[in-house]
């Protein structure tokens, strides 16, 4: 076990060093991924930004770091207003909580509501924007994304392989 996590947490690195040492070179070929988030995949759109994580380690022309930039600065939306806004709904909710009394169910939902609002307004945006960078790239630059894509997610199914938990003894009878 102990030998699993040593070899999980080298491999962890050498990636981490890896793809810093990639984003170091795709950074003098091209722009960095736009901001969105790790997200996606945690982050939003997937792993990296805009549903476009490995943006960085495709190779634009000019013409295409032109559109992307516009892309980007028009695709940008008050975030910090929203937030602000979610904030003072959570803040309504926990409010609700700690009232003396029967909690009125109906406003927590409508708060709820509220809240989801706002997030599927972010993701609509997310996808838009996601979609406009697909249609300024090439197939061959598609086909470069997807490749990594599956790269990681194979990297990923293998650290997961790696550092599961054995399988119970009964199981191995």
């Amino acid at each position: 076990m102990m030998k699993k996590m040593i070899l999980a947490a080298t491999i962890v690195g050498g990636m981490a060093a890896g793809f810093s040492g990639q984003a170091v070179a795709a950074h003098h070929h091209a722009p960095p991924p736009p901001p969105g988030g790790c997200g996606m995949m945690g982050g939003p759109g997937g792993p990296g930004g805009f549903g476009m994580p490995f943006l960085g380690n495709v190779q634009l022309t000019a013409a295409q770091h032109k559109k992307l930039k516009a892309i980007l600065q028009d695709s940008h939306p008050d975030f910090r207003a929203d937030m602000e806004k979610e904030h003072q709904l959570h803040k309504q909710i926990q409010d609700l909580l700690v009232v003396p009394g029967k909690v009125d169910e109906a406003q927590i939902v409508s708060l709820q509501q509220q809240i989801t609002a706002i997030h599927q307004q972010h993701e609509a945006g997310r996808l838009q924007t996601a979609i406009r960078i697909h249609d300024i790239l090439t197939t061959d630059q598609l086909n470069q994304i997807r490749d990594t894509q599956d790269k990681v997610a194979s990297l990923h199914e293998q650290l997961r392989a790696l550092t599961a938990p054995p399988a119970p003894e009964d199981a191995k009878k």
